[in-house]
């Protein structure tokens, strides 16, 4: 038996630490039947006047999932109360994950929301097949990425643990011991691991290395590469700061995304640099120019790209996309651009506007704003940083006015993520490619603007407009997420205390208002789909709610306590059923099902991570992990956070090993980065969450403005079901 209740069969060894290598493919998972369409969503009424979207999809998975009553919106939008409009919204019918039940009855809230068979929180549509150790990828509708199995081991005092992926089409949930690991240190098998992703070899050695193979249904698939064991639990990451700006900007390394940029089945890392001139938008002044690097977990840079005296340099101007968006196998990078980017060859952007425009030009005004000249977006190679396409940026800033103020700060807030939304049709219909969504606005007008890249071009998709009825005015935060609020294989967009469907239509507000932080998630397991908390500013609405993510029914409201400026959703307490929610404005720590009191309220405000042996979240503050109600799990003494008021990481994110999270810090010279993983030897078995096209599209928003953790389209906590299998395959 492994330590912490990994099942073996065989020896137990010695260990070591195994960084990304590994090989994909070594399952697959069959879709036995396809999709048909059956009910869909139909949505009478809009805003503004605007019209419905009638799908003819649905979705019906043989084997797997069916949907067939869809969703009906039928009679306008929520009103400003936390509600919905008159006609309000049905859920008829639900959706299944794989052996998942629908729930009975139904609730009918004051605003006329009726939950009629429900959506169960198990992470959307899924398909079922078979699983094979030898077979070449799933047949499902979300595109993930081809990863490999992120071996990771590094030595302890009690030996050397080894962690490493489950592929998120390698999981059965129907049948969990058709699915093990055998582990072979030094090429000597191990132990054949049944009930977890990790193992701890109370004979490893700081010299040896580890292998791990699927065995799906007996079959044992390819070996990953040989990893080499680690003498601590991180990996450093050298950097090269760039040199003094022009105005005398030092670099501290920013904001991170990860990606897997050269195809080899290991993420990579994409980074920010930001000088010490940059400014929030709100602030006058110059800034020195903003870079982004490319680099690989094992400290290789790829690229450097400078984005030009044209990009002002600050939290809310330059968010950076990476994602595997053409299906080609590699990551790409999207942001915004102006006349005198250089991409990562050196080169000045030279493609569609770009080509004849002026790149010496500064537009720059006295203040430092840059309110005039052209602006792009740009979508760059992951591997080499040359420039791929540049296009017009969708949403101008033409008169900064109608942004909400008169000098510039608000018509230059800036959003940006990956979503699974509706491109060629809607819900199942979709193709389940990812899309580039680019925001503009959110005080007053609000935009969000979704955007391919296939075979080469870059196209518009759609483009939501508070002017034009298709977005919410005012209702945005410093942070969008995706989910699929309403489970039909489309992502709807959070955007803040508003919902924009997945086809750039509105779809419903809680009428709260603008907020510094969003979360969503499964915050509240006995209920159906996905719930959002938001914290807000304005002193007359509620400090902080959590409403349904499908309805914008408000499960529960705070009272009006000024500006409530952080705040935190998940599971952190396993005491307490479901999850828990706090912010600024609270003295204690509340349920996220009924709003009751249930402990003290935790320090951290900003970032929690997997890291224990359990399904609770851990509490990240600064360059420290700690545990709810307990002591310090992790720190790093010599690292600093990248921001001196929320004190974020580089990253958090499912980065190597077992499902659990890696944290990203800079050391505080900005020498060098460290990937710290976990050591900690767990009995959960679930597989990658970087599998889950929720958390994934999550993890990509991370770096945007103020920087969110990403959440699972499922419950991860204590007493959780089983996930359901993700319905994707890989590329």
């Amino acid at each position: 038996m492994g330590t912490g209740g990994a099942t073996s069969v065989g020896t137990p060894g010695t260990g070591g630490m195994a960084n990304t290598g590994g090989t994909v493919g070594t399952g697959g998972v069959a879709s036995s039947g396809g999709v048909t369409g059956s009910g869909g969503i139909t949505s009478a009424g809009g805003v503004a006047g605007t019209g419905g979207l009638t799908s003819t999809g649905g979705g019906t998975s043989a084997g797997g999932i069916g949907i067939s009553g869809g969703a009906t919106g039928s009679g306008g939008l929520p009103n400003t109360g936390g509600g919905t409009g008159s006609g309000g919204s049905t859920r008829a019918g639900g959706i299944l994950g794989s052996g998942g039940v629908p729930s009975s009855g139904g609730s009918t809230s004051s605003g006329g929301v009726t939950s009629s068979g429900g959506v169960t929180n198990t992470g959307g549509v899924t398909s079922s097949g078979g699983v094979t150790a030898t077979g070449g990828g799933p047949a499902g509708h979300f595109q993930m990425e081809k990863l490999d199995r992120g071996v990771v081991a590094v030595k302890v005092a009690g030996g050397v643990y080894v962690g490493w992926r489950m592929l998120g089409y390698e999981y059965d949930k129907d049948n969990p011991a058709g699915v093990a690991y055998n582990v072979y240190r030094d090429g000597t098998k191990l132990a054949t691991v049944t009930d977890s992703t990790n193992y701890l070899d109370a004979t490893g050695t700081a010299t040896s290395t580890y292998t791990v193979a699927a065995v799906i249904n007996g079959t044992e698939g390819p070996k990953s590469p040989a990893a080499t064991t680690w003498a601590q639990n991180y990996l450093s990451i050298p950097l090269t700061p760039p040199p003094i700006g022009a105005i005398g900007g030092t670099y501290i390394a920013n904001d991170g995304s990860p990606g897997d940029l050269d195809g080899d089945g290991g993420l990579d890392l994409v980074l920010k640099w930001d000088p010490s001139t940059s400014r929030d938008n709100s602030i006058s002044g110059n800034t020195d120019n903003v870079l982004i690097d490319g680099y690989t977990l094992a400290g290789k840079r790829l690229w450097r790209i400078d984005l030009g005296p044209n990009i002002r340099a600050g939290a809310h101007y330059t968010q950076f996309v990476v994602y595997d968006f053409d299906g080609d196998g590699k990551a790409e990078v999207a942001f915004k651009t102006a006349p005198g980017s250089k991409d990562g060859r050196g080169a000045f952007l030279h493609t569609g506007p770009a080509a004849s425009d002026d790149d010496g030009a500064v537009y720059r005004n006295a203040n430092g704003y840059v309110l005039t000249g052209p602006e792009y977006l740009t979508v760059f190679d992951g591997a080499t940083g040359e420039e791929l396409a540049t296009e017009d940026f969708d949403v101008g800033r033409g008169t900064v006015s109608d942004w909400g103020d008169t000098y510039g700060n608000r018509a230059d807030r800036f959003l940006g993520s990956a979503g699974f939304v509706s491109d060629t049709g809607t819900g199942m219909a979709a193709t389940g490619r990812p899309s580039i969504l680019m925001a503009r606005g959110y005080y007053t007008r609000s935009t969000v603007t979704a955007w391919n890249w296939r075979d080469g071009k870059l196209s518009k998709v759609w483009r939501a407009d508070s002017d034009a009825g298709t977005a919410y005015a005012g209702q945005g935060a410093h942070s969008m997420m995706v989910a699929d609020a309403d489970g039909d294989g489309a992502q709807e967009i959070i955007y803040g205390a508003s919902i924009i469907a997945s086809d750039g239509t509105a779809k419903c507000s809680t009428g709260f208002g603008h907020g510094d932080a969003i979360h969503a998630g499964v915050f509240v397991p006995t209920r159906p789909g996905i719930q959002v908390f938001m914290v807000h500013e304005d002193g007359t609405q509620p400090a902080h709610d959590i409403h349904d993510a499908f309805t914008c029914e408000v499960i529960y409201k705070s009272p009006p306590a000024g500006d409530d400026m952080r705040g935190l959703a998940d599971d952190v307490d396993p005491n307490n059923p479901g999850g828990e929610m706090w912010s600024e404005a609270d003295t204690q720590m509340e349920s996220a099902t009924t709003g009751a009191d249930v402990g003290p309220k935790p320090a951290a405000s900003v970032f929690v991570i997997y890291w224990d042996e359990d399904e609770s979240r851990e509490l990240v503050s600064g360059s420290s992990i700690s545990k709810y109600g307990g002591g310090t799990l992790q720190s790093c003494p010599s690292c600093a956070a990248t921001s001196s008021t929320r004190a974020d990481p580089i990253l958090i994110a499912d980065l190597l090993g077992d499902w659990r999270e890696e944290i990203i810090w800079r050391e505080s010279s900005n020498a060098a980065l460290r990937v710290y993983t976990t050591t900690e030897v767990t009995a959960r078995r679930i597989y990658t969450l970087m599998h889950d096209p929720q958390y994934r599209m999550q993890v990509s928003a991370q770096q945007t403005g103020y920087n969110q953790p990403a959440h699972a389209g499922f419950h991860i906590g204590n007493g959780m079901a089983d996930p359901p299998r993700p319905d994707i395959y890989v590329k």
